[in-house]
C-alpha cells in the first residue's frame, strides 16, 4: 500500500480504479481493498487474466523497442497506469538515451507515483487527464516541452481503449492528426473472440468500478485502424505480437486480448 503522504486527497478509495485493479494483477502494491476485492473475483472467475495482464506489459515493452528500431524517438504514453513492472521511459531510454515519453493517466495515484518516479528524469513527465481530453493532454506545457509535432511520435494506448465504451476511431484520429507521418500508434485491447464466457465475467464484475469495460473483436480493431499501415503481424493476441524468447510462457492461457502497431503515411 503507498505511504500515506503518497496518497492524493481526492483520491476514492471506495470504487474499484482500474489502474490499482491492474496494478494488484500484475503484484504491484499501489491498491487499497477495494481494489483487490475486485480483483481476487475478477482472477476467481477468469484466472488467465493474470498471465493476459503479464502479457501486455511484456509486449509494451517489445512495442517500445520496435518503435526504436523504426527511428521514433517521441513517446506519447496514453492511460499509463500506475508504474508497475517496467515503464516506457525506462525500455526506452535504456536503449535510446535521447528519447522522450510523457505518460498520460486520469487516476490520481498514478499520477502521483508517476511524478515521484519522474522527478529526476528530464526526458519523460505525467500529465494528468483523461484520455478523452484531447485538447488538455496535447496543449499541456508537459506535452509541448518535450514532445515535437513535427516529428513522428509513438502514441501507445496499451490496456486502455476497452475503457472507452464508444468507438475511439475519433480519438485515434485526434491523436496521430497532432503528429507527423511516420508516427505510430500501439495498443492492446480486451477481446472476446477466443474465451466469451471469462470475458463476459470480467466485463460484468467491471460494470461497479470506476472504470467499466468493453471488448471488440478483431475485425472491430481492424476497422479502428483503417487508414494506416499496419505493420506485421497485424492484430493478432497479445502474446503472439512479436514474441521473444522469454516470453513463452505468457503464451499458454486463453487470449483475452489483442495487440497491434500500426503507421500513419
Amino acid at each position: 500500500m503507498p505511504e500515506r503522504s503518497q496518497i492524493p486527497h481526492d483520491l476514492d478509495l471506495d470504487r474499484p480504479s482500474g489502474a490499482r485493479v491492474h496494478d494488484f494483477i500484475l503484484g504491484g502494491g499501489s491498491n487499497f481493498s477495494s481494489d483487490r476485492d475486485l480483483a481476487r473475483r475478477i482472477l476467481e472467475a477468469a484466472p488467465d487474466v493474470r498471465t493476459d495482464a503479464l502479457a501486455n506489459r511484456a509486449c509494451l515493452h517489445r512495442a517500445v523497442r520496435t518503435c526504436l528500431g523504426l527511428g521514433v524517438r517521441q513517446f506519447l504514453d496514453v492511460g499509463c497506469g500506475i508504474p508497475t513492472l517496467g515503464t516506457s521511459h525506462h525500455t526506452a531510454q535504456q536503449l535510446a538515451p535521447d528519447a522522450r515519453v510523457v505518460y498520460v493517466d486520469s487516476e490520481p495515484l498514478a499520477v502521483t507515483q508517476g511524478e515521484l518516479l519522474l522527478e529526476s528524469n528530464p526526458g519523460a513527465a505525467i500529465v494528468q487527464a483523461d484520455l478523452r481530453e484531447v485538447d488538455a493532454v496535447l496543449s499541456s506545457e508537459r506535452t509541448r516541452r518535450l514532445l515535437d509535432p513535427a516529428e513522428p511520435v509513438a502514441v501507445l494506448m496499451f490496456s486502455v481503449l476497452h475503457f472507452v465504451p464508444e468507438p475511439p476511431s475519433e480519438l485515434i484520429r485526434r491523436y496521430l492528426d497532432a503528429f507527423a507521418p511516420g508516427s505510430l500508434l500501439g495498443l492492446t485491447h480486451f477481446t472476446a473472440d477466443h474465451a466469451p464466457r471469462a470475458m463476459r465475467a470480467v466485463l460484468d464484475l467491471l460494470s461497479d468500478s470506476q472504470h467499466p469495460g468493453t471488448a471488440r473483436s478483431r475485425a472491430e480493431l481492424e476497422s479502428l485502424l483503417a487508414g494506416l499501415d499496419l505493420l506485421e503481424p497485424g492484430v493478432v493476441p497479445t502474446a503472439d505480437w512479436r514474441p521473444e524468447p522469454g516470453d513463452s510462457d505468457l503464451r499458454t492461457a486463453l487470449p483475452l486480448s489483442y495487440a497491434a502497431l500500426a503507421r500513419k503515411p
